[in-house]
């Protein structure tokens, strides 16, 4: 295969760095033609995406975390070089690498083995409007305390990886207020004291949180989970059962699913698409039904 190898040296506080030479070596091994691109500055690699020919090249692969497969996966959906998309693959090298997870890759040398077993299939996206542009998910998007928890967490990570995020969550329950939300699903409208909503396509975020147990990617629906107001004390006590995907048990926890929402909140609070710190609220989604075609085991 042709493959445009774009690669996050910064991913996994610079394990990307470190292997990608294993990665590419390992590629060429198998026989693959790549071409390389090393990312310099953020959204970079929606740069690079964007721009490269499709019609000459196989497979766009993206080697990083979750922040590199949001920013190719927008760059590939501004490529206006063929009327198809490309044939998209992870590399997860990454702290998080959530969305890889629900394609059965851990690691980097399950993105390796996916490259050589050439196996794939259309999976959905969601598309949202922020501040109004238009831009998009393959995993999750949120708002209130989950965004609030990634953001401390992206500080963090580097210094004490997939421990972050609990860390920052802990450090967000404490000094939370939930905000006022409106929420309309499908042209229905819910108002509800919300500590965070968060939106998704696949089951984890954060590497290891299954906020979302029962999403499928590829299902045509987006899923959507409210947590409405808990007591603070009530909160240390759910937030350990995401892990195991326990929390919809708890009475607080709102699941909506649909094909078109609309969100706004009050005040208005940033976003975390992939986890990464980007737009504000109101928020505009639009499910895109098995839009991409991607790697998997």
């Amino acid at each position: 295969m042709n493959i445009q190898l774009i690669y996050n040296p910064n991913a996994g506080g610079g394990k990307g760095d470190k292997l990608y030479p294993l990665i590419l070596k390992a590629l060429r091994d198998q026989g693959h033609t790549v071409t390389p691109y090393r990312t310099l500055y953020r959204f970079h690699a929606t740069e690079i995406a964007k721009h490269i020919d499709a019609n000459a090249c196989d497979l766009i692969l993206a080697a990083g975390g979750d922040g590199t497969v949001y920013e190719v996966l927008n760059g590939i959906m501004q490529n206006t070089s063929s009327k198809e998309h490309p044939l998209y693959g992870l590399i997860p090298v990454g702290t998080g690498n959530s969305f890889s997870v629900d394609l059965q890759m851990k690691n980097w040398t399950d993105g390796l083995k996916a490259v050589a077993g050439g196996k794939s299939r259309e999976v959905d996206i969601m598309e949202f409007i922020t501040e109004g542009d238009k831009y998009y998910s393959i995993n999750a998007i949120g708002f209130g305390l989950v965004a609030d928890v990634s953001y401390l967490g992206n500080k963090m990570k580097k210094f004490i990886g997939k421990t972050a995020y609990t860390v920052g969550a802990v450090a967000e329950i404490i000094k939370f207020k939930p905000q006022k939300t409106k929420l309309e699903v499908d042209g229905k409208l819910y108002e509800y004291e919300g500590v965070f909503t968060n939106f998704s396509n696949s089951v984890w975020i954060g590497g290891n949180m299954k906020i979302s147990p029962n999403s499928i990617i590829d299902d045509g629906e987006i899923e959507c989970l409210a947590l409405e107001n808990l007591p603070k004390k009530d909160l240390l006590k759910v937030f350990p059962t995401v892990f195991e995907g326990k929390h919809l048990s708890v009475p607080q926890f709102k699941v909506y699913k649909g094909k078109h929402f609309k969100v706004s909140s009050e005040p208005v609070k940033i976003c975390n698409p992939e986890g990464e710190i980007f737009g504000v609220t109101p928020l505009e989604l639009t499910v895109l039904q098995k839009e991409i075609r991607v790697l998997t085991l």
